[in-house]
């Protein structure tokens, strides 16, 4: 049967996780988008397309180009690392117009492995991730300063390097550190407390070592954590565009 003019009707994604989460607990998940409908269901991920593709490559590139990357990056930043990645299973190609005879579907399908194991008693959420509502952007600034955010959260990278990692980066980002807090829209204060304490404290592993002696309180630890990731999740949306009603980021935020 020769595919004349084939239509990809649906595309499939496996959820892949480590053994900190499990999924299998979770309800199911409809979310609405102007080009496609998505189904979260039994730890795979459904997207029923609305625009037309003729090719699996064209539909794939649709979603991941930045849609999958955007909410696996908001759901590492909300929930820590490993615990929620899209990886492509199958597709559904219609014939639109077919030679004669019987209708087909035609069903590619990903032979990947899949990388979730088993845990003793790990979370079971209720609720799968939603997509971000606020419109995000992912970029090599970006995934720097987000890789390096779960390398901490992993024990690979030291609280003090990473903070101060982004800082550095952010200043990049807004041509300067003066520039930093119009450009993100955060008050001085924030990014003067994240250098601070990324410079003058931390204990062992430090980056300085007169810090050696001042490790963090837990209050300070979990002001550099949350600020950072407010910080990287702003990078993201002003890497998608700018837009007025965003509020700025003061110490009461964080």
């Amino acid at each position: 049967m020769t595919m004349n003019d084939p239509h990809v009707v649906t595309l499939e994604y496996r959820i892949e996780h480590g053994p900190g989460i499990d999924w299998s607990r979770a309800n199911p998940l409809d979310v609405q988008d102007d080009r496609f409908d998505i189904r979260v269901k039994d730890g795979r991920a459904r997207f029923d397309l609305k625009e037309h593709y003729a090719t699996e490559e064209e539909a794939r590139a649709s979603v991941e180009a930045h849609y999958i990357p955007n909410w696996e990056i908001d759901v590492g930043l909300k929930r820590g690392p490993d615990v929620f990645r899209l990886r492509f299973d199958r597709s559904e190609i219609v014939h639109r117009n077919p030679t004669p005879g019987p209708p087909t579907l035609s069903a590619r399908t990903s032979f990947s492995v899949l990388t979730g194991r088993a845990n003793l008693a790990p979370p079971t959420p209720t609720e799968f991730p939603v997509p971000p509502r606020a419109a995000v952007k992912r970029s090599p600034d970006v995934d720097s300063m987000f890789h390096r955010y779960l390398g901490h959260l992993e024990g690979r990278e030291p609280l003090s390097g990473m903070a101060n990692y982004c800082l550095t980066v952010l200043a990049h980002m807004a041509r300067g550190h003066g520039q930093a807090p119009t450009y993100f829209g955060v008050s001085k204060e924030v990014l003067r407390r994240i250098g601070d304490l990324s410079a003058n404290k931390g204990g062992a592993n430090v980056r300085k070592a007169c810090s050696r002696y001042h490790p963090y309180t837990p209050e300070e630890e979990r002001f550099l954590k949350s600020a950072v990731k407010m910080l990287i999740h702003r990078a993201a949306e002003l890497e998608h565009g700018p837009d007025p009603s965003r509020t700025q980021i003061t110490l009461a935020d964080v």
